[in-house]
């Protein structure tokens, strides 16, 4: 096993939780579980904090990313089909991006 496929071994799944609810464009209203505040954080910092939290919420539970790296934002939906989450959407706001993942498996 690689130290990618170590990073995406999945824990059993724990129960269901929320922080805050969003309103996403095109989507409507999300749970979001977790919130990753990544502010200032430089690739892979971001990619590989968010493989952890992915590991750690529960199928069907949502992920948001805050990010002000362009790079890091670009590189999410790609990842999200890595992680077998479903990227629902990537916000701008004034200075950073908002990242929403839904984990899938």
């Amino acid at each position: 096993m690689g130290w990618f496929d170590r990073l995406l071994w999945r824990r059993p799944n724990p129960p269901v939780s929320v922080l805050r609810i969003v309103d996403l464009p095109g989507r409507g209203t999300v749970a979001v579980a977790r919130s990753i505040d990544c502010l200032g954080e430089m690739c892979p910092r971001p990619q590989l904090l968010t493989v952890k939290v992915v590991g750690e919420i529960g199928v069907g539970e949502v992920v948001e990313v805050l990010t002000d790296n362009a790079a890091a934002a670009e590189g999410f939906p790609a990842l999200a089909m890595k992680l077998d989450c479903e990227h629902l959407a990537s916000v701008r706001e004034t200075g950073h991006w908002r990242i929403y993942l839904r984990r899938s498996a």
